[in-house]
């Protein structure tokens, strides 16, 4: 096991760029060229492009050191550097000289409530909280809100090693909405960054659980003169899209929209909403049709849907008002539903062209005027490749290239694309099988389903969420499959019903199903028709794990079938969403009034048979640590063995601790899934071979 232990600790996400190298390309426009760093075996490189013949070159980098995020300085810069905006006991200052008197904590300007902020993360990671702000086109007004959320109730937790090693434990108190429970409320404020002068907006405070507008891509600037904010209602069963006169504050609703389940403005909730305005006309989003398209309205009036039939929109790429025309990547055009592809709309509805042959997925920035085109695309066989396109989809230039030499020789093994059905026999599911660098399909290997069954996030699909990007089909940084599968594991990464990316209906299946067994029994089929077609798949050893949502969803897998899996990692749970945030429970299960303790593990405790190792952190600000202690206590009850970890000081992530915790649930699943015992001693480097 000590070969498997190194090969693993190999593949950790943390190496990915000493891995994988040319993968990712990020361009920056300047004029008719653009540049792009990339990350090469022979170190980082700086390449210039012609946008017009594809022509390449290596120059200098002039950037520089990368301007420090938001996040670490406190501070929302101007476009044009002249202003400053900074916030202070929950007032603003611009460039020093405070603009406002009156803020207090809990009820601050330009600041998310704690839900949304995570104020411990901060502190231990040693971040500031930025105001929240937009600039206008000027770039001397700007809009920020005030959020109220000194009226919702308080979550309690104790930090048992402070830092500085004091013997006495620290309290630390965060605003924690749950489901049911008193929202914050927030109010938009304009703001002359030069004058201080202010204008409130003339709307009531309204309700939002987790992410005001202003954090999620939802408040944007026409013009100098002009705001929009597109708002969820409580339990996102509705969105209403406002205009706001930002020199008067008055506003308007110029489009409202309400649905029985969730009213998506984009794929999920958690992505920036693909709705967009102009003058009196509006791009809209909406799955009304049973599917994600874009509908164009005019002073609040349908005039045509832009797109439709069985596939989804599944963001934009470029909206060109005078051409009348719009270009977004779509989900659906291919063989794989979750791969998505570059496609042309005119606005008039006339028709859709997808504009990229390769039956991979793609991801696709635009230049600035909508005529050139970055693409990346790849599938779990094919390592990415970039390429920069014309209007009309055609290759202009090969731009990289992705290699993968290091990360093969470290023992990464592609992943297997796999399509089996559901639970219900007739919906089709897809996946990622991953298997061991020196696999033989003459042994027998025990089965390990990475899982994350949370309705608003896809678990073997390759995307870029807020900023983020996520490569299963690659190091997959969620679940770490190629890392696990190479202690001897044949790894299954999917999505069940219930969760995004597919048909309204495919997501609706979860919706008042807290627990997500629609998607937990479709895990299990799924598995059971792989081992059918696989000799070396052993039904008799079939482990799960997963974090966050995942952590529940293990739980949940191992307490609902109890005789199919044999052990389970559950890593920081919202186990029970009663006591969970109020957009989890609110937005899946129905805004209240609900029973949110419906599909609780709480009651279901006594059905424990598997192995079960539970992980959680201290001072997790997000599935707190009462969540867990919950399930601790009811097994407690029912007079079941598991094994549990709870970390000191850790919040959602384990920090500090991760190589030891991750060293504890490989132990865990080499005794109870493998049936072998750990190699006595084995440390994994804190750093992860960052040196290296």
């Amino acid at each position: 096991m000590n070969e498997n232990y190194r090969r693993a600790e190999a593949l950790y996400i943390a190496r990915q760029d000493a891995l994988i190298h040319r993968a990712t390309v990020v361009p920056i426009w300047e004029g008719d060229t653009f540049r792009y760093r990339v990350n090469t075996l022979e170190g980082p490189r700086c390449v210039r492009v012609s946008a017009t013949t594809g022509e390449r070159w290596e120059i200098e980098d002039p950037g520089g050191e990368p301007a420090l995020p938001a996040e670490v300085t406190g501070m929302r810069v101007s476009p044009g550097g002249e202003y400053t905006v900074t916030v202070t006991a929950g007032n603003l200052a611009v460039n020093g000289a405070p603009i406002t008197a009156d803020g207090e904590p809990g009820h601050a300007y330009g600041l998310p409530s704690d839900q949304s902020a995570l104020p411990i993360v901060a502190v231990q990671n040693g971040m500031a909280t930025s105001p929240q702000v937009e600039w206008a086109p000027d770039g001397r007004r700007f809009v920020t809100h005030r959020v109220d959320q000194r009226h919702v109730p308080t979550l309690t937790m104790t930090q048992s090693c402070p830092p500085d090693g004091s013997p006495r434990p620290l309290v630390r108190t965060v605003h924690y909405e749950m489901p049911g429970d008193p929202l914050p409320v927030f109010r938009l404020v304009v703001f002359d960054a030069e004058t201080g002068e202010r204008v409130d907006v003339v709307i009531e405070p309204l309700t939002f659980t987790h992410d005001a507008p202003l954090g999620i891509g939802r408040v944007w600037w026409e013009d100098d003169e002009t705001l929009w904010m597109l708002y969820g209602t409580r339990g996102y069963q509705g969105a209403r899209l406002y205009r706001i006169d930002a020199r008067t504050g008055a506003a308007e609703v110029v489009l409202e929209e309400a649905g029985e389940t969730i009213m998506n403005s984009s794929p999920t909730v958690v992505e920036f909403p693909l709705v967009r305005a102009h003058g009196d006309e509006v791009l809209w989003y909406s799955d009304r049709s049973g599917w994600g398209h874009l509908y164009r309205y005019e002073r609040g009036e349908l005039k045509n849907a832009v797109t439709e039939g069985e596939w989804l929109v599944r963001d934009l790429v470029h909206l060109d008002w005078g051409a009348r025309r719009v270009y977004f990547l779509s989900g659906g055009h291919g063989t794989n539903p979750y791969h998505r592809r570059l496609c042309r709309a005119d606005l008039d509805g006339t028709g859709v062209v997808v504009l990229t042959p390769e039956d991979t997925d793609h991801h696709v920035v635009a230049s600035p005027d909508g005529l050139r085109f970055v693409d990346t695309h790849a599938a779990p066989d094919t390592p990415p490749v970039t390429v920069l396109r014309d209007a009309d989809g055609a290759v202009v230039a090969e731009l990289e290239r992705a290699d993968v030499s290091a990360l093969e020789q470290a023992g990464y093994r592609a992943p297997e694309a796999f399509t089996v059905k559901a639970a219900d026999g007739v919906t089709d599911l897809y996946g990622l099988l991953h298997l061991p660098a020196d696999f033989d399909a003459s042994g027998s290997y025990p089965i390990l389903d990475s899982i994350y069954n949370g309705p608003q996030i896809s678990r073997q699909l390759r995307t870029t969420l807020r900023g983020y990007s996520i490569d299963p089909f690659l190091l997959d940084p969620v679940g770490g499959a190629p890392m696990l599968a190479q202690l001897g594991l044949a790894v299954v990464v999917m999505d069940g019903r219930g969760t995004p990316y597919r048909s309204k209906a495919f997501h609706d299946a979860s919706y008042g199903d807290p627990a997500a067994a629609v998607g937990i029994d479709d895990h299990v089929a799924a598995i059971r028709q792989l081992a059918a077609e696989r000799p070396y798949l052993d039904l008799a050893r079939v482990g799960v794990t997963g974090h966050s949502a995942g952590g529940a969803a293990a739980l949940h897998a191992v307490l609902r079938h109890p005789g199919f899996f044999t052990a389970a990692i559950s890593s920081a749970g919202d186990h029970d969403h009663s006591g969970y945030y109020a957009i989890w429970g609110e937005t899946y299960q129905g805004p209240p009034p609900q029973d949110y303790t419906a599909g609780s593990p709480l009651p279901l405790a006594g059905r424990l048979r598997a192995k079960l190792l539970l992980l959680f952190g201290e001072m997790d600000e997000n599935c707190h640590p009462g969540l867990s202690l919950r399930v601790v206590n009811a097994l407690i009850a029912q007079d079941k063995d598991f094994e549990m970890l709870m970390v000191p000081n850790a919040t959602h992530g384990y920090g500090a601790a991760e190589a030891h915790v991750l060293r504890r649930q490989w132990d865990f699943l080499t005794r109870h899934l493998i049936g072998a015992e750990p190699p006595a001693g084995y440390r994994i480097d804190p750093a992860f071979g960052a040196g290296r």
